[in-house]
C-alpha cells in the first residue's frame, strides 16, 4: 500500500482527539460544538459564513449545531437591523463560562501532548501544517460530516 497523506492526517487527528474527547464528553459537547464555541470565544460576534469556514463545518450542519447550542443557552443568533440577510452568532454568558471551564482542561491536554511529543517537534509540526494549509490559499476547506470533525 502506498503512503497516504490523507490517511496519515486522519490518524494524527484521531491521536490528537484522544486527548480531548474525554474533556468534551465531560462537558456534553460534540467536537463540532467545541470548535464553534472556541471560535466564538475568540470573537465577540461572527457572521454565519465566517463561522462555518473557520470551524470547517458545512453551512447546513452549522444551522443544526447552532440550534442545539442556542437551545442549551450557550449561543445567541443575531440579525443586524440594517441587513436582515446576515446572521451573526455570539456566546452567551453561560457559553463563555463553559468555554472557560473546558479551556483549562483542553490546555492541559495540549501540555500533555507537548510533553510527550516534545516542544520542538510540536513547533515544527504546527509550522509544517500552516505551510501545508497555505497551499490552499490560506482558506480552510469545509468538510462533509463523514470526514474530519474537529
Amino acid at each position: 500500500m502506498t503512503d497516504s497523506l490523507t490517511i496519515a492526517l486522519l490518524q494524527a487527528r484521531e491521536t490528537a482527539m484522544g486527548y480531548f474527547r474525554p474533556i468534551l464528553n465531560r462537558h456534553n459537547l460534540t467536537e463540532q460544538q467545541w470548535r464553534i464555541i472556541r471560535i466564538l470565544a475568540e470573537h465577540r460576534s461572527l457572521d454565519f459564513h465566517a463561522l462555518a469556514q473557520q470551524a470547517c463545518v458545512l453551512r447546513p450542519s452549522l444551522t443544526g449545531i447552532l440550534t442545539r447550542l442556542e437551545r442549551d443557552g450557550l449561543v445567541l443568533r443575531l440579525k443586524p437591523l440594517n441587513d436582515q440577510r446576515k446572521l451573526f452568532a455570539s456566546l452567551t454568558p453561560a457559553g463563555q463560562t463553559l468555554y472557560q471551564q473546558a479551556c483549562h482542561e483542553v490546555d492541559a491536554g495540549y501540555r500533555q501532548i507537548e510533553q510527550q511529543f516534545g516542544p520542538q517537534k510540536m513547533q515544527q509540526l504546527r509550522q509544517l501544517l500552516q505551510e501545508f494549509n497555505a497551499l490552499n490559499g490560506g482558506e480552510g476547506t469545509q468538510e462533509d460530516d463523514a470526514t474530519l470533525q474537529s
